[in-house]
């Protein structure tokens, strides 16, 4: 049963690299490029090859083909793992879009607002309510 609440938008050739938002991983590098799975307004999925836990926080490059790279900070929401091979599917939950230093960028919430379909726009509602999340 399908427990999403909004489509998801596929978007071939799109990579991300990220790393987890802690203070003992702040000088760390980024993984290497793993595939973007799908993106919505509230998130994104992904596969990787790191263990990752829900609950992480996670700080995320996003590369597109049209030569955009966004910056992305979110939570692990769900992950399931392949019992065949070391590959992890990954469900990242958006942190709020605002000037807060640990928000996610105002101009990566302009961008996404383009590669969305108009059923998924974010509003200037949508907006205030990221702003105002914790």
């Amino acid at each position: 049963m399908e427990r999403r609440g909004l489509s998801r938008l596929t978007i071939n050739d799109t990579t991300l690299r990220f790393k987890k938002l802690s203070n003992s991983m702040f000088w760390a590098r980024l993984s290497p490029h793993f595939q973007l799975l799908n993106l919505s307004k509230s998130g994104l999925s992904f596969e990787t090859t790191f263990p990752l836990k829900i609950g992480d926080k996670l700080y995320i490059k996003a590369y597109f083909p049209d030569g955009m790279c966004i910056p992305l900070k979110g939570v692990v929401k769900w992950k399931k793992t392949n019992s065949n091979v070391e590959h992890h599917f990954v469900g990242v939950q958006f942190l709020p879009f605002g000037d807060h230093h640990e928000y996610n960028d105002l101009n990566s919430l302009k961008y996404l607002r383009k590669l969305l379909p108009s059923s998924q726009k974010f509003s200037d509602e949508d907006e205030g309510d990221f702003a105002n999340l914790s």
